[in-house]
């Protein structure tokens, strides 16, 4: 059977899925390609809360935490091996200069906090463990920062899916809506920033 959604992944492929997907978005350039992301812990933690998926909430949060940790540590190490190299890859299937140069802009207009902000951003969140691993950035400041991210992250779509699951059961039954909605909210991060480069441009022509 064919898996094309969030909720058939998570169905079919069980939490080690979930977790091999938050650690893959987070930690390598094939993140960029694999659906997933704040849909799937969304749907995740909904599916968790109307029990089909049997798994403790409280042992799921901590699993995926790690994951994506992990993820990020992945990220930053293939980030300080390339080094600036990785500005000179040619673009593929799976990675496009454009989305790195979005992630520096971001990275380094915000600084620190992009480190946590971005986890909610798609793209942005595979891309900055390797672009703190080209800048040298500090790794005990890092693995705190993604520590805060990835934990904010994961709390505030699998657990506030959960609960939301726990109080409206129904709301299963209409997850191919809720999920394109998911969706949208992550990209209005990168749609304002669009607009803001673009204003810019036009107000220096």
């Amino acid at each position: 059977m064919a898996i094309s959604s969030p909720e058939e992944m998570i169905r079919y492929g069980g939490i080690a899925l979930i977790c091999v997907i938050v650690f893959i978005e987070t930690g390598l350039l094939l993140g960029i390609i694999i659906p997933g992301g704040d849909s799937l812990l969304f749907t995740t933690g909904l599916l968790c809360a109307t029990n089909i998926i049997k798994t403790d909430i409280y042992l799921l949060i901590p699993l995926l935490i790690i994951s994506g940790i992990l993820g990020d540590l992945l990220g930053y190490t293939i980030g300080k091996k390339m080094g600036k190299g990785l500005y000179n890859k040619p673009d593929s299937w799976y990675f496009k200069r454009k989305h790195l140069q979005s992630a520096e802009q971001f990275y380094k207009t915000q600084g620190r906090t992009a480190i946590i902000a971005g986890k909610f951003i798609p793209v942005i969140r595979t891309f900055n463990p390797l672009l703190a691993g080209v800048s040298n950035f500090n790794l005990s400041l890092y693995i705190g920062s993604t520590f805060i991210g990835t934990t904010l992250w994961i709390c505030t779509l699998v657990l506030g899916a959960y609960f939301i699951g726990k109080k409206f059961p129904q709301l299963e039954n209409y997850i191919y809506l809720v999920i394109p909605g998911i969706i949208l909210l992550s990209l209005i991060p990168l749609a304002i920033k669009y607009f803001q480069k673009h204003k810019n441009t036009n107000a220096k022509a």
